[in-house]
């Protein structure tokens, strides 16, 4: 794995570092040594793979070392002091930045411009490469995964400039989303409909009526298919805030 590493990131970048990149690698081996992925492929798999992806498109030393190292501090027996004492403050920082990053930090990051760029450039890698893996996982994740990656991932790569990175994002999150049949993407209204169910029963029209209006009014199975997994996905919420108004409501009246 390592060779092949390095061989991409020569490619790219002849003045790189390879002792370093190859001591992260190393390390990242060793803390996650043992570990599987879903897929049962070994788990330091994962970051030499996002590593891989930015190596491709000319990141620095210290991005690929925390590309390498991402995942090393939710492992027993390694830490954030260890990792600054052998990789230094730029490296732990990316390592911190990028594992608090969530999609409203990224959604924010585009807009706004408030996170190191090479921290949401490993997000963005990390991101990628559970998509292409993604096959293990349960369906309702992949669903919420790829919604997620249409709405803000991919606009966010293409604000970066990492052209590769966003098609392949887009293009694998879209497949996802549109491979359960032609008529709406891959939630019909009747799936919608049934979520409903969910809800107090006298907001059931309501909500059913204005979930079937917006997914008519969407022009592409692409947009549908990012609007109902987004819905699905945030109806257990809306069904907790409903019903604990109602009950208000009721007491009130009481």
């Amino acid at each position: 794995m390592l060779p092949g590493l390095l061989q991409v990131v020569t490619a790219t970048r002849p003045g790189a570092d390879a002792g370093l990149i190859s001591r992260a690698y190393h390390v990242a081996a060793r803390v996650h040594a043992g570990q599987v992925r879903k897929s049962g492929d070994p788990y330091i798999t994962h970051p030499v793979a996002v590593a891989a992806i930015l190596a491709e498109t000319g990141a620095d030393d210290q991005t690929l070392c925390a590309a390498l190292l991402h995942d090393t501090l939710e492992c027993a027996g390694y830490s954030l002091t260890a990792l600054d004492e052998e990789f230094g403050a730029d490296v732990a920082g990316l390592v911190t930045a990028a594992a608090d990053l969530d999609a409203a930090d990224l959604d924010a990051a585009g807009t706004k411009g408030t996170a190191d760029s090479r921290a949401v450039m490993i997000k963005l890698a990390d991101r990628l490469h559970n998509l292409r893996t993604a096959a293990p996982l349960p369906f309702a994740t992949r669903l919420t995964k790829s919604a997620e990656t249409l709405e803000v991932l991919v606009p966010l790569a293409g604000t970066l400039g990492l052209h590769a990175i966003r098609a392949e994002l887009e293009g694998l999150a879209a497949k996802t989303l549109i491979s359960h049949g032609p008529d709406s993407a891959f939630l019909s209204r009747r799936l919608l409909a049934a979520a409903a169910a969910l809800l107090p029963r006298a907001a059931r029209s309501r909500w059913r009526d204005e979930w079937a209006g917006e997914l008519s009014a969407l022009p592409t199975r692409r947009q549908q298919a990012a609007f109902a997994a987004r819905t699905l996905a945030g109806i257990p919420r809306l069904a907790t805030t409903l019903h604990r108004s109602r009950r208000a409501d009721d007491t009130r009246r009481g």
